[in-house]
């Protein structure tokens, strides 16, 4: 026998399973564009929503320069000292921007570390508000008036509670006559009072200056810690260096009130300014006192340097300096002043660091690197005359006295004058002002990204539903992937899903043709419905429930014809003419393509035998409105003759038909007796073509039969089957000798992506109109 070899490699060419290639997404797409439309649709109406619902958030923005720091802190001109870590800087006072000293100020201003919020109801309750009038309580909807609905304003202007209520959810009620009510998390009273005057009671106190409410509104009340208040508000704003290298700083500020967001934003610039002020006095102070205590040393300092010069010339009697001598006394001149500048300020270090922190040794280590430059200048003077040098040395020394002396008493007047003014290290260089327009949400950006995420949504919807969550969908997948000829595609059709509403509830409930119950979904309805139904208007005049007899024009039973087509051209291939139908799994539609190819193979003029093989429960016998009983199972167990159980069928000339019989828990053991490969023989040499129905293959029956039966068909139904379950029926169908021919693909949803649904709409619709005509 020819045994059907199963391909378990990848297919090169991606089907709708595996690698989906562009031309089969774009199909696919055109297939459920209404769904993927809708659900555009729908989320881009939920960014409308959104839009329109959502809290308008605006923002403002102050700038502000902060000025370098005085290269010249105690008068003394240096270029060779370290800048210490009090000098200001944007990066720092960026952080200082953002600092609990900046920032609780304005917090206790405007009492950020308290939040009122109106108890509303979700959705409604933000439509509701969109609608009112401040300061114009909106009546309750449904009748739900503990809710607020719009209009409402409150404003605390204090409360404390206690540590253990802090950041606790308390329930601020409404009454009549400015009066409100306090209660706990756990909705115990807490305090009463009035507005307008301040109520304490149970350690928590409260003072509201504003209450406009409908009486029973609750409000939802938190009083903050005070380093969360600070967490929660610092998030609300946003500090940015503009250019770097200018120090200019940009302090932003987002709120639902754009009056209120300028507000806030000037008041962080002025409380920063007012820090910065606050520092900069405070700094001048100190350096101010320390130039202050150094004065009196420095000044003794010059005053013995000038009498020990002035000693010096009266005893040498005045000589007149030399080249060398001027050479000598200008470059020692400006080592000492440098020594002298870096011994203040390691002076002053030492009041905040300790001797071996890295300020003050850095500080030593240039003192050092002074000294030694200046051994080094000394060392080119030895030849000078021991007068000239003495006088020069004690030159010099009254020279840089003088000089560190005047410029600290001019940097102590600096600093007396500055430290009595209002500026400090920082100026602003722009107020805020008031935004006309919000920054949130960005209309522009989330309507088109809205529409963009629907699309999005809807074709992985699609795709996920059609590759992932359900079975093989595609044909050529499977002839590609599975290396399973496909020798028909059956489209859905709703005529047969009306069929098996007629017949008993157990086939309702069971069977799945070419068109059942299960596969009645309104997308395909609505695709037949424009054409289909006038299509197919065209009945036949049998008296079977097969929809090939019924109406001989629908689109499934020409799909069907292109199947008896092909089981044509391999008859002649063939060993005997015996075709075997089965299924991977139950509801694939065996039962049905079984059926309706027994008629279209009859009405050709073949004699044809329809034999129901499931004798655990076949109902094939429905289709005829015929009974099971009497059937291949009362043939096998030799208690009826093959004569006595062929029926034909009434109405379809050349169809004889034998059902399942009585209901044979042996099954398997019956289809294995010699009993049945005879009675096969028989039948094979008595009529054209012999159809047998076999149970679904998860049965054995199936494997046994097609080990005898000339070719097998296996049906698979769009969507039903995973890649897996058509796998493992082929290498047990190839396991049990069977000679596959092929796979029907049945139900396929007609779509108007369907080149084949085009055409045959076209060529049922003429048929229609040219019956209608006759």
């Amino acid at each position: 026998m020819n045994h059907l070899t199963f391909n378990s490699t990848p297919a090169q060419r991606g089907g709708e399973h595996g690698q989906l290639s562009g031309r089969g997404l774009l199909r696919l797409m055109r297939d459920h564009w209404v769904e993927i439309v809708g659900i555009a649709a729908f989320i881009a109406a939920l960014s409308v929503i959104y839009v329109l619902l959502a809290t308008p958030i605006y923002s403002a923005d102050v700038l502000v320069r902060v000025d370098p720091p005085d290269p010249n802190e105690f008068g003394l001109s240096s270029q060779t000292r370290e800048t210490p870590p009090s000098v200001p800087s944007p990066d720092a006072e960026m952080a200082v921007m953002t600092s609990r000293s900046v920032l609780e100020p304005v917090i206790q201003r405007y009492r950020f570390d308290i939040t009122v919020t109106p108890r509303s109801v979700p959705v409604l309750g933000a439509i509701a508000q969109k609608l009112a009038s401040p300061g114009q309580p909106a009546a309750p909807w449904l009748g739900l008036r503990s809710f607020a609905w719009g209009g409402e304003q409150v404003r605390v202007a204090s409360l404390e509670v206690p540590r253990a209520l802090e950041e606790e959810k308390l329930t601020l009620v409404a009454r009549d006559n400015g009066r409100y009510e306090l209660f706990g998390p756990s909705g115990e009273p807490l305090l009463a009072g009035r507005v307008g005057e301040a109520a304490s009671s149970r350690g928590v106190s409260m003072k509201i200056a504003e209450l406009v409410a409908r009486p029973g509104t609750n409000f939802e009340v938190i009083r903050w810690n005070g380093l969360d208040a600070v967490t929660r508000f610092a998030k609300s704003m946003k500090v940015t260096d503009r250019a770097k290298g200018t120090g200019l700083v940009e302090i932003t500020y987002l709120d639902e009130s754009p009056t209120r967001a300028v507000d806030v934003a000037n008041a962080i610039s002025q409380q920063y300014i007012a820090y910065a002020v606050a520092a900069r006095q405070r700094t001048d102070s100190a350096t101010l006192d320390f130039i202050t205590k150094e004065l009196p040393r420095l000044r003794a300092e010059l005053l013995r340097s000038e009498q020990a010069l002035a000693d010096y010339q009266a005893s040498a009697q005045s000589m007149q300096p030399t080249m060398e001598s001027q050479a000598y006394l200008q470059g020692g001149i400006e080592f000492d002043r440098q020594i002298a500048s870096l011994q203040i300020q390691r002076t002053q270090l030492l009041e905040r660091y300790t001797p071996g922190s890295r300020w003050v040794t850095s500080v030593d280590t240039q003192i050092k690197q002074l000294h030694a430059a200046k051994s080094a200048f000394d060392a080119r003077f030895t030849s000078m005359p021991v007068s000239e040098r003495r006088n020069a040395d004690l030159a010099r020394d009254a020279k840089v006295a003088e000089a560190v002396y005047l410029g600290m008493v001019q940097k102590a007047e600096e600093l007396s004058v500055r430290r009595a003014s209002t500026t400090g290290g920082a100026h602003i260089v722009d107020d805020a002002t008031v935004p006309l327009h919000p920054v949130k949400p960005e209309k522009l950006l989330i309507i088109p990204g809205g529409v963009a995420l629907g699309l999005f949504c809807g074709v992985m919807s699609v795709f996920l539903r059609r590759h992932v969550m359900t079975g093989v969908t595609d044909p050529l997948y499977v002839e590609q992937r599975l290396n399973i000829p496909v020798v028909g595609e059956v489209l859905f059709s709703r005529h047969q899903a009306r069929l098996d509403q007629e017949m008993e509830p157990p086939l309702r409930r069971r069977r799945v043709s070419g068109g059942a119950a299960l596969m009645l979904q309104r997308s395909s309805a609505r695709l037949h419905r424009s054409g289909s139904e006038q299509q197919n208007a065209v009945r036949g005049h049998g008296l079977t429930k097969v929809l090939a007899d019924r109406f001989p024009t629908d689109l499934a039973v020409e799909g069907l014809r292109g199947v008896r087509t092909a089981l044509s051209r391999d008859s002649a291939q063939a060993p005997n003419n015996v075709v075997m139908f089965t299924g991977p799994t139950p509801a694939a539609g065996k039962s049905f393509v079984a059926a309706n190819l027994a008629v279209l193979h009859a009405e050709i003029g073949s004699r044809v035998l329809l034999i129901d093989a499931d004798m655990r429960g076949g109902h094939l016998a429905l289709n005829f409105g015929q009974p099971n009983r009497d059937g291949l199972s009362d043939v096998l167990r030799c208690e009826k003759e093959p004569r006595d159980v062929m029926r034909e069928v009434g109405g379809v000339q050349g169809l004889w038909f034998i059902s399942c019989g009585r209901p044979a828990h042996n099954s398997a053991a019956l289809l294995m007796s010699r009993h049945f490969k005879d009675l096969l023989d028989r039948f094979s040499a008595e009529f054209d073509l012999v159809v047998i129905d076999t149970p679904p293959h998860p049965m054995t029956d199936a494997d046994i039969i097609a080990s005898t039966a000339g070719a097998t068909v296996l049906v698979l139904r769009s969507g039903m089957q995973s890649e897996d379950e058509i796998a493992d029926t082929v290498r047990k169908l190839d396991r049990a000798g069977a000679r596959v021919v092929g796979a029907v693909f049945n139900a396929i949803p007609a779509s108007r992506g369907n080149r084949y649904y085009d055409y045959a709409l076209r060529i049922g619709s003429a048929e229609s109109l040219g019956t209608a005509a006759s």
